[in-house]
């Protein structure tokens, strides 16, 4: 299980050193509070998802947020971009502000850019199979095939290794149709020819313990037999599916933003400055862990939403999916971390719109419990 294949900017980072270190730090960890009502302030950055409204205040959706541009904002572009009207889906925005009672942020600064990707060739590993034979498995990067294909017995299971496929055809056909549906409709949009344009897969696959998506950079998704088993309708099953979208359009973002000097040297001096740097990398990893997969799951009731899926059944899908085992009375399941979180972000949308005053966040965005690592063994 040893292939890792992520955001070559920091989620491959320091890998060994996650890995060593995850069990020391999980024991000494403090969880925060999901409330923390001295935290007005709410940041964020991601790709440009829908344009809510345009005009001299216009409103954006990204990173899962919606946040307004206001005559106050400090606004930056960068990469060819000049003006709010060249703004819009598929750039990159970075954003700070204050969050108000509707749920919306009000930008204090924000930073607009084109996506800088390198070119990507398109190939046959692109392409979403609906049928193939008995025993077929599916790598990240090399795709389906037969016990005939070269693969490496240590990359099985591992993220964005190889996995036999579910020959179960509906449930097949079930995941490729959810799935289908929670892809933006601007990734839709865009010409083949776009290098933002990502070849969205979806497929079921056996062999593992893992009760979420495997979503690769090239726009791999991958549901765990039993998860999809699980998760009965539509609606549960979409969670999972939008969050592994989300996950892959995280990735872009990341690989897309133009980064500076600064940026540059800080990596270096983390690379480079010895045991006490690699520490301060390796927390840093934890905390981003948990800012990247709260960013998932806002981006994730967004995308359900979109598509016509109940956003709401979000919390339940992983509730049903936290423990290895279901119990006999699912019903008495308590919410795992992820839900609450969910739950949490759910009452600040579900919150009537009132005067544009200040609310206190209703759900902790930067919290800093520790993620598993992606090959973590798993629990039993």
């Amino acid at each position: 299980m040893c292939r890792v294949v992520a955001s070559t900017r920091l989620v491959v980072v320091c890998s060994i050193a996650l890995a060593v270190c995850t069990n020391m730090m999980a024991a000494s960890a403090k969880e925060e509070p999901i409330t923390k009502k001295s935290d007005r302030t709410v940041s964020g950055v991601g790709v440009i998802d829908q344009v809510i409204t345009s005009g001299p205040e216009p409103v954006y959706r990204a990173d899962g947020y919606t946040f307004r541009v206001s005559a106050t904002t400090k606004v930056r572009f960068r990469d060819g971009l000049r003006a709010l009207n060249e703004v819009g889906t598929n750039k990159l925005a970075e954003f700070a502000g204050v969050r108000i009672i509707s749920g919306e942020i009000v930008a204090t600064k924000v930073e607009f850019a084109r996506l800088k990707l390198p070119k990507r060739t398109p190939g046959p590993t692109d392409l979403q199979w609906t049928t193939f034979p008995p025993g077929s498995k599916i790598d990240a990067y090399k795709g389906i095939g037969t016990a005939a294909m070269d693969l490496p017995e240590e990359d099985e299971g591992g993220w964005c290794g190889w996995y036999p496929l579910s020959q179960d055809a509906a449930l097949q056909e079930r995941v490729r149709r959810v799935g289908l549906r929670v892809v933006p409709q601007y990734q839709r949009d865009l010409p083949d020819d776009d290098q933002a344009k990502i070849p969205f897969r979806f497929y079921v696959v056996e062999g593992t313990y893992r009760r979420s998506a495997i979503f690769c950079g090239n726009g791999l998704v991958l549901v765990p037999l039993v998860a999809v088993v699980r998760l009965t309708s539509d609606d549960l099953l979409a969670a999972v599916l939008a969050e592994g979208v989300a996950g892959v359009l995280q990735q872009q973002a990341e690989d897309g933003r133009p980064y500076s000097v600064k940026d540059a040297a800080d990596l270096a001096l983390s690379a480079n400055g010895g045991a006490v740097a690699m520490g301060v990398l390796v927390t840093e990893q934890l905390r981003t862990g948990r800012i990247w997969e709260n960013g998932r799951g806002r981006m994730e009731l967004a995308l359900m939403a979109d598509a016509g899926f109940d956003p709401h059944q979000a919390p339940e899908a992983w509730k049903l999916l936290a423990p290895e085992r279901l119990p006999k009375d699912p019903t008495k399941l308590k919410e795992p971390e992820r839900s609450r979180y969910l739950l949490d972000f759910l009452k600040v949308q579900d919150t009537p719109a009132a005067a544009p005053s200040i609310a206190a966040p209703q759900a902790n965005d930067n919290a800093t419990t520790t993620p598993a690592s992606p090959d973590a063994a798993p629990k039993r």
